[in-house]
């Protein structure tokens, strides 16, 4: 550092006495002397565009890149005119950006607040009543056909019922009087929901819940008005059925379990003797059965089987043979068949009562032995 002082030291003129003489009252009287070689310079200095840079021919970007570089110098150099420097400039530029993002920021905030005010005014409030919370709190979701339209707002207990106030987004979602509203739990972690779910048939209102006769209309839930709900699908009703359930079964499971055991000892000893009787005639009917088997009885069974299998098969075979039409024509052959022996019963009759007569028997015995004669 010391080499580098007496270097700077050694390059600046000498001192003289001459230098340290007191300047002339009048450079103090007229301050715009000092701006004059400033303004001078400037004035000297060429413009940008009189000497292009040597690469502009070759390099056709190379005008586009002077083109910044020349209108920063066209507005320094009448702001320079009036004692503005680059310093001067640049805090300018930086307290104008400063200025400019706050009114845009001002200007962003403005319009989210108008939007949130133009949004609350078009929702509405409704009252849903239940007869148990299940969890209902300030945030729980509602739902129509599964889309979330609104959420709690505020949760009011009593000892009747507890009421909901719920705050739907829009009040182009209007909720029909006839719906079914349910405050269900469901999801993994079992999130309490209020599904409303309209019915048919589905009204068509002229009128929004937030005008004034749309009580008058009587289709939809209107603002501040009141429906009830009921309990759909809740964990702790589940809870309570299984709790309930197995208290009632450890209840029955002790009492019954124990005569049970009872009846099955009871059982157990009245069948002793009846198994003792089973294991003894099974000792008695192995024998028979080994000379069944050695005998030939079997191939007896056998052949009946196969016998009765031949006759089943002829009986099909009689039986795919009475059709309708051969039942119809032996029936007819059975009717003229009993009117045939009609017929011969009434001529028998006839003949026996010809020949009944003794005279006629006389001579027919007469002609017999004429005949016999002559033969």
């Amino acid at each position: 550092m010391m080499m580098m002082m007496m270097a700077a030291a050694a390059k600046s003129p000498p001192f003289t006495l001459a230098s340290s003489r007191p300047q002339p009252r009048a450079a103090f009287l007229s301050p715009s002397l000092a701006f004059r070689p400033r303004r001078a310079s400037l004035l000297a200095t060429p413009a940008p565009d009189a000497t292009p840079a040597p690469d502009a021919a070759t390099n056709p970007f190379a005008a586009l890149l002077q083109v910044p570089r020349t209108l920063w110098r066209r507005t320094l150099q009448p702001l320079g005119d009036y004692g503005f420097g680059t310093r001067s400039v640049w805090e300018g530029g930086v307290g104008l950006f400063m200025v400019s993002g706050a009114a845009l920021l001002a200007l962003a905030l403005a319009w989210l607040r108008g939007f949130q005010l133009r949004s609350r005014f078009r929702k509405y409030n409704t009252v849903f009543e239940f007869t148990q919370a299940c969890g209902i709190c300030v945030g729980t979701p509602v739902r129509i056909r599964g889309v979330t339209v609104g959420s709690v707002v505020r949760v009011d207990s009593s000892l009747r019922s507890i009421d909901a106030l719920v705050e739907v987004e829009d009040d182009k979602i209007i909720i029909p009087r006839n719906s079914v509203v349910e405050v269900n739990q469901s999801g993994l972690l079992m999130e309490t929901l209020i599904d409303i779910t309209p019915k048919d048939p589905l009204p068509a209102p002229s009128l929004g819940p937030l005008h004034p006769d749309c009580t008058k209309e009587g289709l939809i839930l209107c603002d501040k008005e009141r429906m009830k709900g009921q309990q759909g699908v809740s964990l702790d009703a589940l809870v309570g059925i299984f709790t309930r359930l197995g208290r009632d079964m450890e209840e029955i499971g002790v009492t019954k379990s124990y005569k049970l055991a009872e009846k099955v000892a009871s059982i157990m000893e009245e069948a002793q003797p009846l198994l003792t009787r089973i294991e003894a005639l099974a000792e008695e009917i192995q024998p028979m059965l080994s000379e069944v088997r050695d005998s030939d009885l079997l191939k007896d069974v056998e052949t009946i089987a196969k016998g009765l299998a031949d006759a089943s098969g002829d009986l099909r075979l009689k039986s795919s043979m009475l059709t309708p039409e051969n039942t119809d024509l032996i029936k007819q052959s059975i009717f003229t068949l009993i009117f045939t022996l009609k017929n011969i019963e009434s001529i028998s009759s006839d003949i026996s009562g010809f020949t009944g007569d003794e005279t006629t028997r006389r001579n027919i015995k007469l002609l017999i032995k004429s005949l016999s004669r002559l033969l």
